[in-house]
């Protein structure tokens, strides 16, 4: 028999053999047989793939075949690649066979002496990872001497990168784990990192510790041993979503068989200048006109434009505004003079003329007022032109009355005289008393009668 491509004897290898045996297990299932026929042996109706048998020799897949009856003993020694894979293609179809049995025909012997132990680990982790095939991973490894308990506090990192090394372990434990953790600690006095696993205990911190955290570090074993490729420089760190920093491999989406991260977008370059800058300065240099197409307003706009494109007076960092010198002389109020022009000051740096009211602004030139004054009177002239060449509407010359005639009333009717011409005589004036006024107030009630009284000695009356 040929010598197998994988010894047993590393340990790399009997890594891989005892997860491949934890794998077939009921709490180590991480991919089903299903799965394993797919990735190994992935095939359809018409065509298929081998991934598995071509790497065995004819002493090694000829009594598979033979077992699973699909083929001769002595027939499939002498078969070659090709007819292994249309074989055992044919068989799949067929349903000679299914994905259970053609697991359990590929032992986990097998399959770790002959298959490339990077293609088996790319196969395993991109299982459904649980908390304990991550745990017994680790702790093969350490049983194996792949890893030590400085190598596992160096790559252990939780929440994106955020924590690391004892940061991570204490992440999770409750206060009085940590304070019997110390006390243990400093009761043994080793601090070094095999001091530090041992005060916790090795089943401690795969139990408490994060599953992320865990799974981080076992990305960077499989980095470490061969079985996993190294992440290029760029993707090692990313940005986070609120712009930390951290590494793309850790987690369930690191490298050695899962997702990759996803790259930043590029091309986008970002100004540091403030936008309201920017725009200030744009609007500056292309002064807005109400008149483009007339020579006097862009012949204004372009004195503007110049006189904007004028050198800004710096000021130095410790001065908090501009130094002005102020004259000597009483205060005056404003307008008592009718002189519309501001009066203007000597810069004390530069000499310029600067308003009094704004110091903050040059005065402005001759030539710049003369413009603004060309084109405030070319657009007056224009507005004109407009206002009288407007064509009058037919409802601007109505002939609805000023008063609606619904709205008038009536002239009173004349007054006729009678009896002559004289007006009729009038009723003499009533007087009224006090008591007859009490009386027309006051509501009628009516009185009831009184029931009669008999009188003494005669008869009672009789009724009426």
């Amino acid at each position: 028999m040929a010598k197998p491509r994988n010894d047993r004897n590393q340990a790399v290898t009997k890594f891989c053999l005892s997860m491949e045996d934890h794998r077939r297990t009921e709490a180590g299932r991480v991919r089903t047989s299903k799965e394993f026929v797919s990735h190994f042996f992935p095939y359809d109706e018409q065509k298929s793939k081998d991934q598995l048998f071509l790497h065995m020799p004819n002493d090694v897949r000829g009594p598979v075949l033979a077992k699973w009856g699909i083929r001769g003993a002595k027939a499939a020694l002498k078969d070659d690649d090709e007819k292994v894979k249309f074989v055992v293609h044919d068989a799949l179809v067929a349903g000679d066979i299914d994905e259970a049995i053609f697991e359990e025909g590929i032992t986990p012997e097998i399959l770790i002496d002959w298959i490339v132990l990077a293609e088996w680990w790319s196969f395993w982790r991109h299982g459904r990872l649980t908390g304990v095939a991550i745990q017994k991973a680790l702790a093969t490894a350490r049983e194996l001497g792949l890893i030590d308990d400085k190598w596992f506090l160096l790559n252990v990192q939780g929440r994106g990168g955020k924590l690391k090394g004892t940061d991570v372990l204490c992440d999770t434990l409750s206060k009085d784990q940590i304070v019997a953790w110390i006390r243990k600690l400093h009761e043994g006095g080793d601090g070094s990192p095999a001091g530090i696993i041992a005060a916790i205990g090795w089943d401690t911190v795969l139990a408490k510790t994060a599953q992320d955290a865990l799974l981080f570090a076992l990305d960077q074993f499989a980095r470490k041993a061969g079985l996993a490729p190294e992440a290029p420089e760029s993707a090692r760190t990313s940005l986070g979503p609120n712009g930390e920093s951290k590494a793309s491999s850790g987690g369930a989406a690191g490298a050695g068989g899962a997702a990759p991260p996803s790259s930043l977008s590029a091309g986008i370059a970002s100004n540091p200048e403030p936008a309201t800058a920017k725009h200030d300065k744009l609007a500056e240099a292309h002064p807005t006109i109400s008149v483009p197409g007339d020579a006097a307003a862009l012949a204004a706009a372009e004195a503007i434009a110049a006189q904007s494109e004028a050198p800004p007076v710096t000021k130095p960092n410790n001065d908090s505004g501009f130094p002005v010198a102020i004259p000597d002389i009483p205060a005056v109020d404003g307008g008592d003079d009718g002189d519309d022009v501001p009066p203007s000051i000597p810069s004390v740096r530069t000499g310029e003329e600067r308003s009094m009211w704004s110091p903050g602004q040059v005065e402005e030139s001759p030539k710049l007022a003369e413009a603004r004054a060309a084109m405030m009177q070319t657009l007056m002239s224009n507005e004109k032109a407009i206002a009288h060449e407007m064509k009058r509407e037919p409802w601007d010359e109505s002939e609805i009355p000023a008063k609606p005639s619904s709205l008038e009333w009536p002239e009173p009717p004349p007054v006729v005289a009678v009896n002559g011409g004289s007006s009729p005589p009038s009723d003499p004036p009533i007087s009224l008393g006090e008591d007859d006024l009490q009386k027309a107030s006051s509501p009628k009630v009516p009185v009831p009668h009184p029931p009669p009284v008999p009188r003494k000695g005669g008869p009672p009356p009789r009724p009426r």
